[in-house]
């Protein structure tokens, strides 16, 4: 009994090992929250999900801190996947961190990462959305890259089109360069170049002095251009010191025109003062003038008369004085 009794104990002892190991593997490798940390509640949500299911590890630079607790078609959008995260409590996710599906190694399974952020960041809330990062799929690549190797093959065969064009206008541009270069034409080519030698060994000499005549006026033009310089300088300090003069003797400028506008202004009102006087005494004038008209008449009659008769002075005139006209 004593021996069965100890072999009872000691395969209890190994099934209870057994047991603790396994439950140890489970909380190490599935994520099993066996102790119940507090665990705090966040969502993301990705275009694609990359076979992440329930329970899938989260980590957060690398270190596991929680799990996938569900995954869902986002209600609000049809076009995306929901995830619901259980992540431990005290978990410094930030504002700005991402979460990401990644692997570890080419072969490993995947998992959902989020990065760290960074530390000025303010911490994120729990409940609250974790923006997501896409990753590219490997679907995607290969499909990419048999579309730049089909767009590579149709640029490569225009290119050789191209060149085959270019080709045969190379070869065509050859064939009209070896047609004017012939020796008829280089003879002409060559007669040409020796005229022009000739021409220009005989106009050496009248080129020679337009030249130097060039040089010397360009030596004149500079003081020239000096002594323009110089005139602009002063027209320059003249404008100057005319625009300093007219600031220095703005008030009595001011002044002069002034008085000047007061003095038409008195001119102006002592002319119709003129007129108006003019304009009252029209008729005393009149008459004035008419018997100073009448006075020259009669002045006149009467130098006539003494130089046709001298004697009358003396004789006494019996006619009545010519009265003057009787006034308006």
């Amino acid at each position: 009994m004593a021996n069965s009794r100890s072999e009872e104990v000691k395969v209890g002892a190994v099934v209870v090992v057994a047991a603790v190991l396994f439950l140890a593997v489970l909380a190490s490798v599935g994520g099993v929250n066996l102790f119940r940390k507090p665990r705090a509640a966040y969502t993301t949500s990705f275009k694609f999900s990359g076979g992440l299911e329930p329970g899938a590890f989260v980590r957060f630079g690398g270190l596991k801190v929680g799990v996938v607790q569900s995954t869902e078609i986002d209600p609000q959008d049809s076009t995306r996947v929901r995830m619901k995260l259980a992540v431990n409590l005290g978990t410094p996710i930030h504002a700005d961190s991402r979460a990401k599906i990644s692997a570890l190694g080419f072969l490993g399974e995947n998992y959902l990462e989020i990065s760290p952020g960074t530390r000025n960041a303010p911490l994120l809330k729990p409940g609250s959305e974790i923006s997501a990062e896409e990753i590219a799929q490997i679907t995607d690549i290969f499909n990419n890259v048999n579309t730049a190797t089909a767009n590579a093959n149709t640029l490569i065969t225009h290119l050789d089109e191209r060149l085959v064009v270019i080709a045969g206008k190379a070869d065509e541009l050859l064939s009209n360069f070896n047609a004017v270069v012939n020796a008829e034409n280089r003879k002409r080519i060559d007669s040409m170049l020796a005229n022009i030698d000739g021409m220009l060994a005989e106009d050496r000499g009248p080129l020679n002095k337009s030249l130097g005549n060039i040089e010397a006026a360009s030596g004149k033009l500079g003081p020239a251009m000096e002594n323009a310089n110089q005139t602009l300088a002063q027209t320059k300090a003249l404008a100057t010191n005319l625009n300093a003069t007219v600031e220095e003797n703005r008030r009595e400028i001011r002044e002069v025109l002034t008085n000047l506008r007061t003095s038409l202004i008195e001119v102006r009102q002592l002319m119709g003062d003129m007129q108006s006087l003019l304009e009252n005494n029209r008729s005393n004038l009149d008459e004035s003038l008419e018997n100073i008209r009448t006075s020259s008449q009669n002045l006149k009659e009467f130098t006539d008369q003494v130089k046709r008769q001298p004697g009358s002075l003396i004789r006494l005139n019996k006619q009545k004085d010519r009265l003057p006209p009787p006034g308006k």
